[in-house]
């Protein structure tokens, strides 16, 4: 819209130039212009065909080689956004031009000016065209799209552990809660994308209720599921429950917002990719175990009394909330039980614990050393050679000294 109206505004201002301003203007042929219109207007709706195209066929091969679950991530790259906006606003500059010489509303001084703006433009498209043809080749690159999961994982843990210190009503649990509480079940299916805490604790103390959450963001709801329980006299009335459970937006996929365990799984599942047996790439494999390595060691070393509240708002809400123990299950147990027969996933992921234990909060040393335990002993279950059943002890023992330290 913004292209079209820039060629309105210059086939409306051509004549109110100065005739002393004009004369510094050089003078273009009509036809001239017109010729270079038409070729920036087919040349921006090729590039805009192949551009599409292209990004099309990265974001399957995305879902190939590392999840169809990486795919939302890649369709917000900022760059590909931009070129296509460049070349459909030169596109509509062009044939907004193009109508203007047809209506024969330009002339003079706007002819010049309509043949300088395409010039620019189209400059502007190619720088933009190399850019893009650049960054298309990097995106490509399964390591490039590890590493932008891994950026936007980290952000997602970052908000999540930002609620801990904006929790207002903070409380201990309700005694309420030992009586018969009114269940309430989805009324529709899909993904817990958003729940809104304020919002239903303003509703639960519009009716004088308390509310426990039964799923969380993430978790996959339909009409068998628990969505939450309520407590109070009108905790059976269907409109008070239907008010409650607008507080909780439901939807077809999961949204990484305010998801903390989203990225974590989905660098899981790369990996599990990358050890299946149509892929047999250990590398990539053990590429995801580092970065998930580093995002629960920032997730364990803030200590579980940091962590988000469950019971919130004077105690009229208890969530649902994910503790570290449940990052690192849903991190590493799927890793290791895709990996437990190939040696070195096995001590990539104990030595990775091992690396962990000297700086985060003690708080998690029982989880990892439980987690550590488990990997051992799938491993040796699976791993065949005594060279490699000794290297994955030597790896456990490294975990074990790790926490002896500590102790």
């Amino acid at each position: 819209m913004l292209a079209a109206a820039v060629a309105l505004v210059i086939a409306g201002v051509d004549q109110s130039i100065p005739e002393a301003a004009a004369k510094f203007l050089p003078i273009i042929d009509g036809e001239a212009a017109k010729d270079l219109l038409r070729l920036v207007a087919g040349g921006m709706l090729t590039v805009t065909t192949v551009t599409l195209s292209v990004t099309m066929l990265v974001l399957n091969l995305a879902a190939n080689q590392a999840s169809p679950r990486a795919v939302p991530e890649l369709m917000a790259d900022p760059i590909t956004q931009n070129a296509l906006s460049t070349f459909l606003a030169t596109f509509v500059f062009a044939v907004a031009a193009l109508g203007m010489f047809g209506f024969e509303a330009v002339s003079g001084a706007g002819v010049t000016l309509m043949f300088g703006t395409s010039m620019l433009l189209g400059i502007w498209a190619i720088r933009y065209l190399l850019q893009w043809m650049h960054h298309v080749a990097a995106s490509t690159k399964l390591n490039r799209i590890i590493v932008k999961i891994y950026d936007q994982a980290g952000d997602r843990l970052d908000t999540y552990f930002a609620m801990a210190r904006t929790d207002e009503g903070a409380a201990s649990p309700s005694d309420t809660e030992e009586e018969d509480g009114a269940l309430v079940r989805a009324r529709t299916t899909g993904y817990v994308q958003l729940v809104n805490v304020d919002s239903m604790a303003q509703s639960a103390e519009s009716l004088d209720l308390r509310v426990k959450l039964d799923a969380a963001e993430g978790d996959f709801v339909y009409s068998a599921t628990p969505l939450m329980t309520v407590w109070g006299e009108t905790r059976h009335d269907e409109d008070a429950q239907a008010q409650l459970a607008r507080s909780v937006a439901i939807g077809g996929e999961r949204t990484p917002e305010d998801d903390p365990r989203l990225g974590i799984e989905i660098l899981s599942e790369i990996a599990c990719r990358a050890l299946s047996p149509s892929m047999n790439d250990p590398q990539s494999a053990i590429v995801c175990i580092n970065y998930l390595a580093a995002l629960l060691t920032r997730a364990g070393q803030v200590p579980a009394s940091a962590y988000p509240v469950a019971v919130v708002k004077g105690g009229r809400v208890t969530r649902r909330v994910i503790a570290f123990d449940q990052f690192l299950i849903r991190a590493f147990r799927p890793v290791v039980r895709e990996g437990a027969g190939q040696v070195e996933v096995v001590k990539r992921v104990l030595y990775a614990l091992a690396e962990m234990v000297p700086v985060i909060s003690e708080d998690h040393l029982k989880t990892v050393a439980e987690e550590a335990d488990r990997a051992a002993e799938l491993a040796r279950d699976r791993l065949t050679l005594e060279d490699d059943r000794n290297a994955v002890e030597e790896a456990a023992k490294a975990v074990k000294a790790a926490l002896h330290e500590r102790d």
